[in-house]
């Protein structure tokens, strides 16, 4: 487990807090901080970060030729921002989980609810920042406009054999999982938070739906990918987080392994934004249907990813 000592945390704060990482002088941690300013300091401005990061990892794997890459597309990363200190309790709860030492015995809800509580020391700016980043997707409006609808472990009962119902209940139960795997309710934010409200409970249920229409395998790889998936669809900051505490943890521990990294991530970006947002699909309308008509009615082809493939045949599923 390598460490990153006092003097390595406090300039990478610095490149996170003014969205100015050094992205050809240190191409791992740079692609990491800036994916870290998208989700700590600026989340209006992810889309065109992760549009500008997959473009250019695709394009090439030397840092050099990403780095100028990036920067053409993202100007304002050669000069930074003002800078905006993040709150101290965020980025201590941050750096915790990035030097924790990887344990057999963790498994991923362990990173899912570190990841999540990230954001219990959000300043309200970033509240702020994080509901304006969702009302960026039609998909986001339209979920808000609905009635809510929370299926149950029940809704999935008493289904044909080839049904999406059938096929996520008989997943839930192999894994000893729930429909919910966190409580929605505790999920809500105080205050007038209709988009973080509604996707924060929305997207519990549909994780795993996603994951089977998707084509998502339930592997480490798998929940990397479908991370860049949700975050495409409908702007989710969990997702931005997830994806920028990862790409940090592997630019500290494996740097040789972060191309690799980066792919499988970007793959599931690249396969959310090529779908139909996805979020305000009335689901419960179509459990009883097989996943090949759900997928051809909605347009959605499963995810095709020889990274994720790659990383599957190393890891085993969760």
């Amino acid at each position: 487990m390598a460490m990153i000592d006092v003097s390595m945390r406090n300039e990478f704060e610095k490149w996170v807090e003014t969205g100015r990482p050094p992205l050809a002088e240190e191409p791992a941690l740079g692609l990491a901080a800036l994916m870290t300013t998208a989700a700590f300091v600026d989340p209006v401005a992810q889309v065109p970060i992760f549009d500008a990061i997959a473009a250019a990892t695709a394009a090439t794997s030397d840092g050099a030729e990403r780095a100028a890459q990036i920067t053409a597309a993202l100007p304002w990363v050669i000069d930074g921002k003002p800078r905006i200190a993040l709150p101290r309790a965020l980025w201590d709860a941050f750096w915790t989980i990035i030097e924790r030492p990887r344990s057999t015995e963790d498994g991923e809800l362990d990173l899912t609810l570190a990841v999540v509580a990230l954001g219990h020391h959000y300043d309200q700016r970033m509240i702020d920042g994080c509901e304006a980043a969702l009302l960026e997707f039609d998909g986001v409006h339209d979920l808000i406009a609905q009635p809510e609808v929370r299926l149950t472990t029940a809704d999935l009962e008493s289904h044909a054999t080839d049904s999406l119902a059938k096929d996520l209940l008989s997943m839930l139960n192999a894994n000893g999982y729930d429909i919910e795997v966190i409580d929605a309710d505790t999920v809500v934010l105080p205050g007038d938070y209709p988009a973080q409200n509604r996707t924060n409970r929305r997207i519990l249920q549909l994780h795993d739906i996603w994951h089977l229409v998707g084509g998502y395998g339930f592997t480490p790889a798998g929940e990397v990918a479908i991370s860049g998936f949700q975050m495409a669809q409908f702007g989710q900051n969990y997702s931005t987080r997830f994806l920028a505490t990862v790409a940090t943890k592997a630019a500290v521990d494996a740097p040789e392994l972060i191309d690799i990294l980066l792919t499988v991530m970007f793959d599931g970006w690249r396969h959310g934004r090529a779908t139909k947002e996805l979020i305000a699909v009335p689901w419960h309308q179509r459990i009883a249907d097989p996943i090949s008509r759900i997928r051809a009615d909605l347009n959605i082809q499963p995810i095709d990813s020889d990274a994720v493939r790659m990383m599957e045949a190393f890891t085993p599923a969760v």
